[in-house]
């Protein structure tokens, strides 16, 4: 194949490693849970090292969903001169964004073959930790059929 700048740009702005995480959220307004998991997906875009964060949209939960964190450059906590780069993300780390903690416990295909493509290696998936609230909306809309 032929690459030349223009192609290698194309290539670029097409490629989007995306890692899956959450962030815990404390509550308060209810004795039965102490903190809500909240499933985020995290965009790193290789073109202009830009982050942007969303979160999948979960019927009837009661929580502003949606975009968390619009695409921009995102700065190291410790220095706000210095930005985050697709390197510094991996399965298994704390990842701060303006003091929320976010837990990444997987990426896409894509990102898997990306990294072991540049020699970077990635941890292995983790779970999601057991989460009372989503437990509870299960139940809740757990459909029984009455007896005849």
């Amino acid at each position: 194949a032929n690459f030349n700048i223009k192609n290698l740009k194309l290539i670029l702005i097409l490629a989007v490693p995306l890692f899956y995480g959450y962030f815990q959220e404390p509550v308060v307004e209810d004795a039965n849970e102490n903190y809500r998991l909240r499933k985020c997906v995290i965009y790193y875009y290789l073109d202009d090292d830009t982050i942007h964060i969303i979160e999948p949209r979960v019927e009837n939960s009661g929580i502003p969903q949606g975009i968390f964190m619009k695409r921009h450059r995102l700065p190291y906590p410790e220095d706000q001169s210095k930005y985050y780069v697709w390197k510094d993300l991996n399965i298994g780390m704390n990842f701060n964004v303006y003091t929320r903690i976010f837990r990444i416990v997987d990426c896409d295909e894509f990102t898997r073959r990306f990294f072991a493509n540049e020699g970077v290696p990635l941890n292995a998936p983790e779970g999601y930790p057991q989460d009372l609230f989503s437990k509870t909306r299960l139940m809740i809309n757990y459909k029984q059929t009455p007896p005849d």
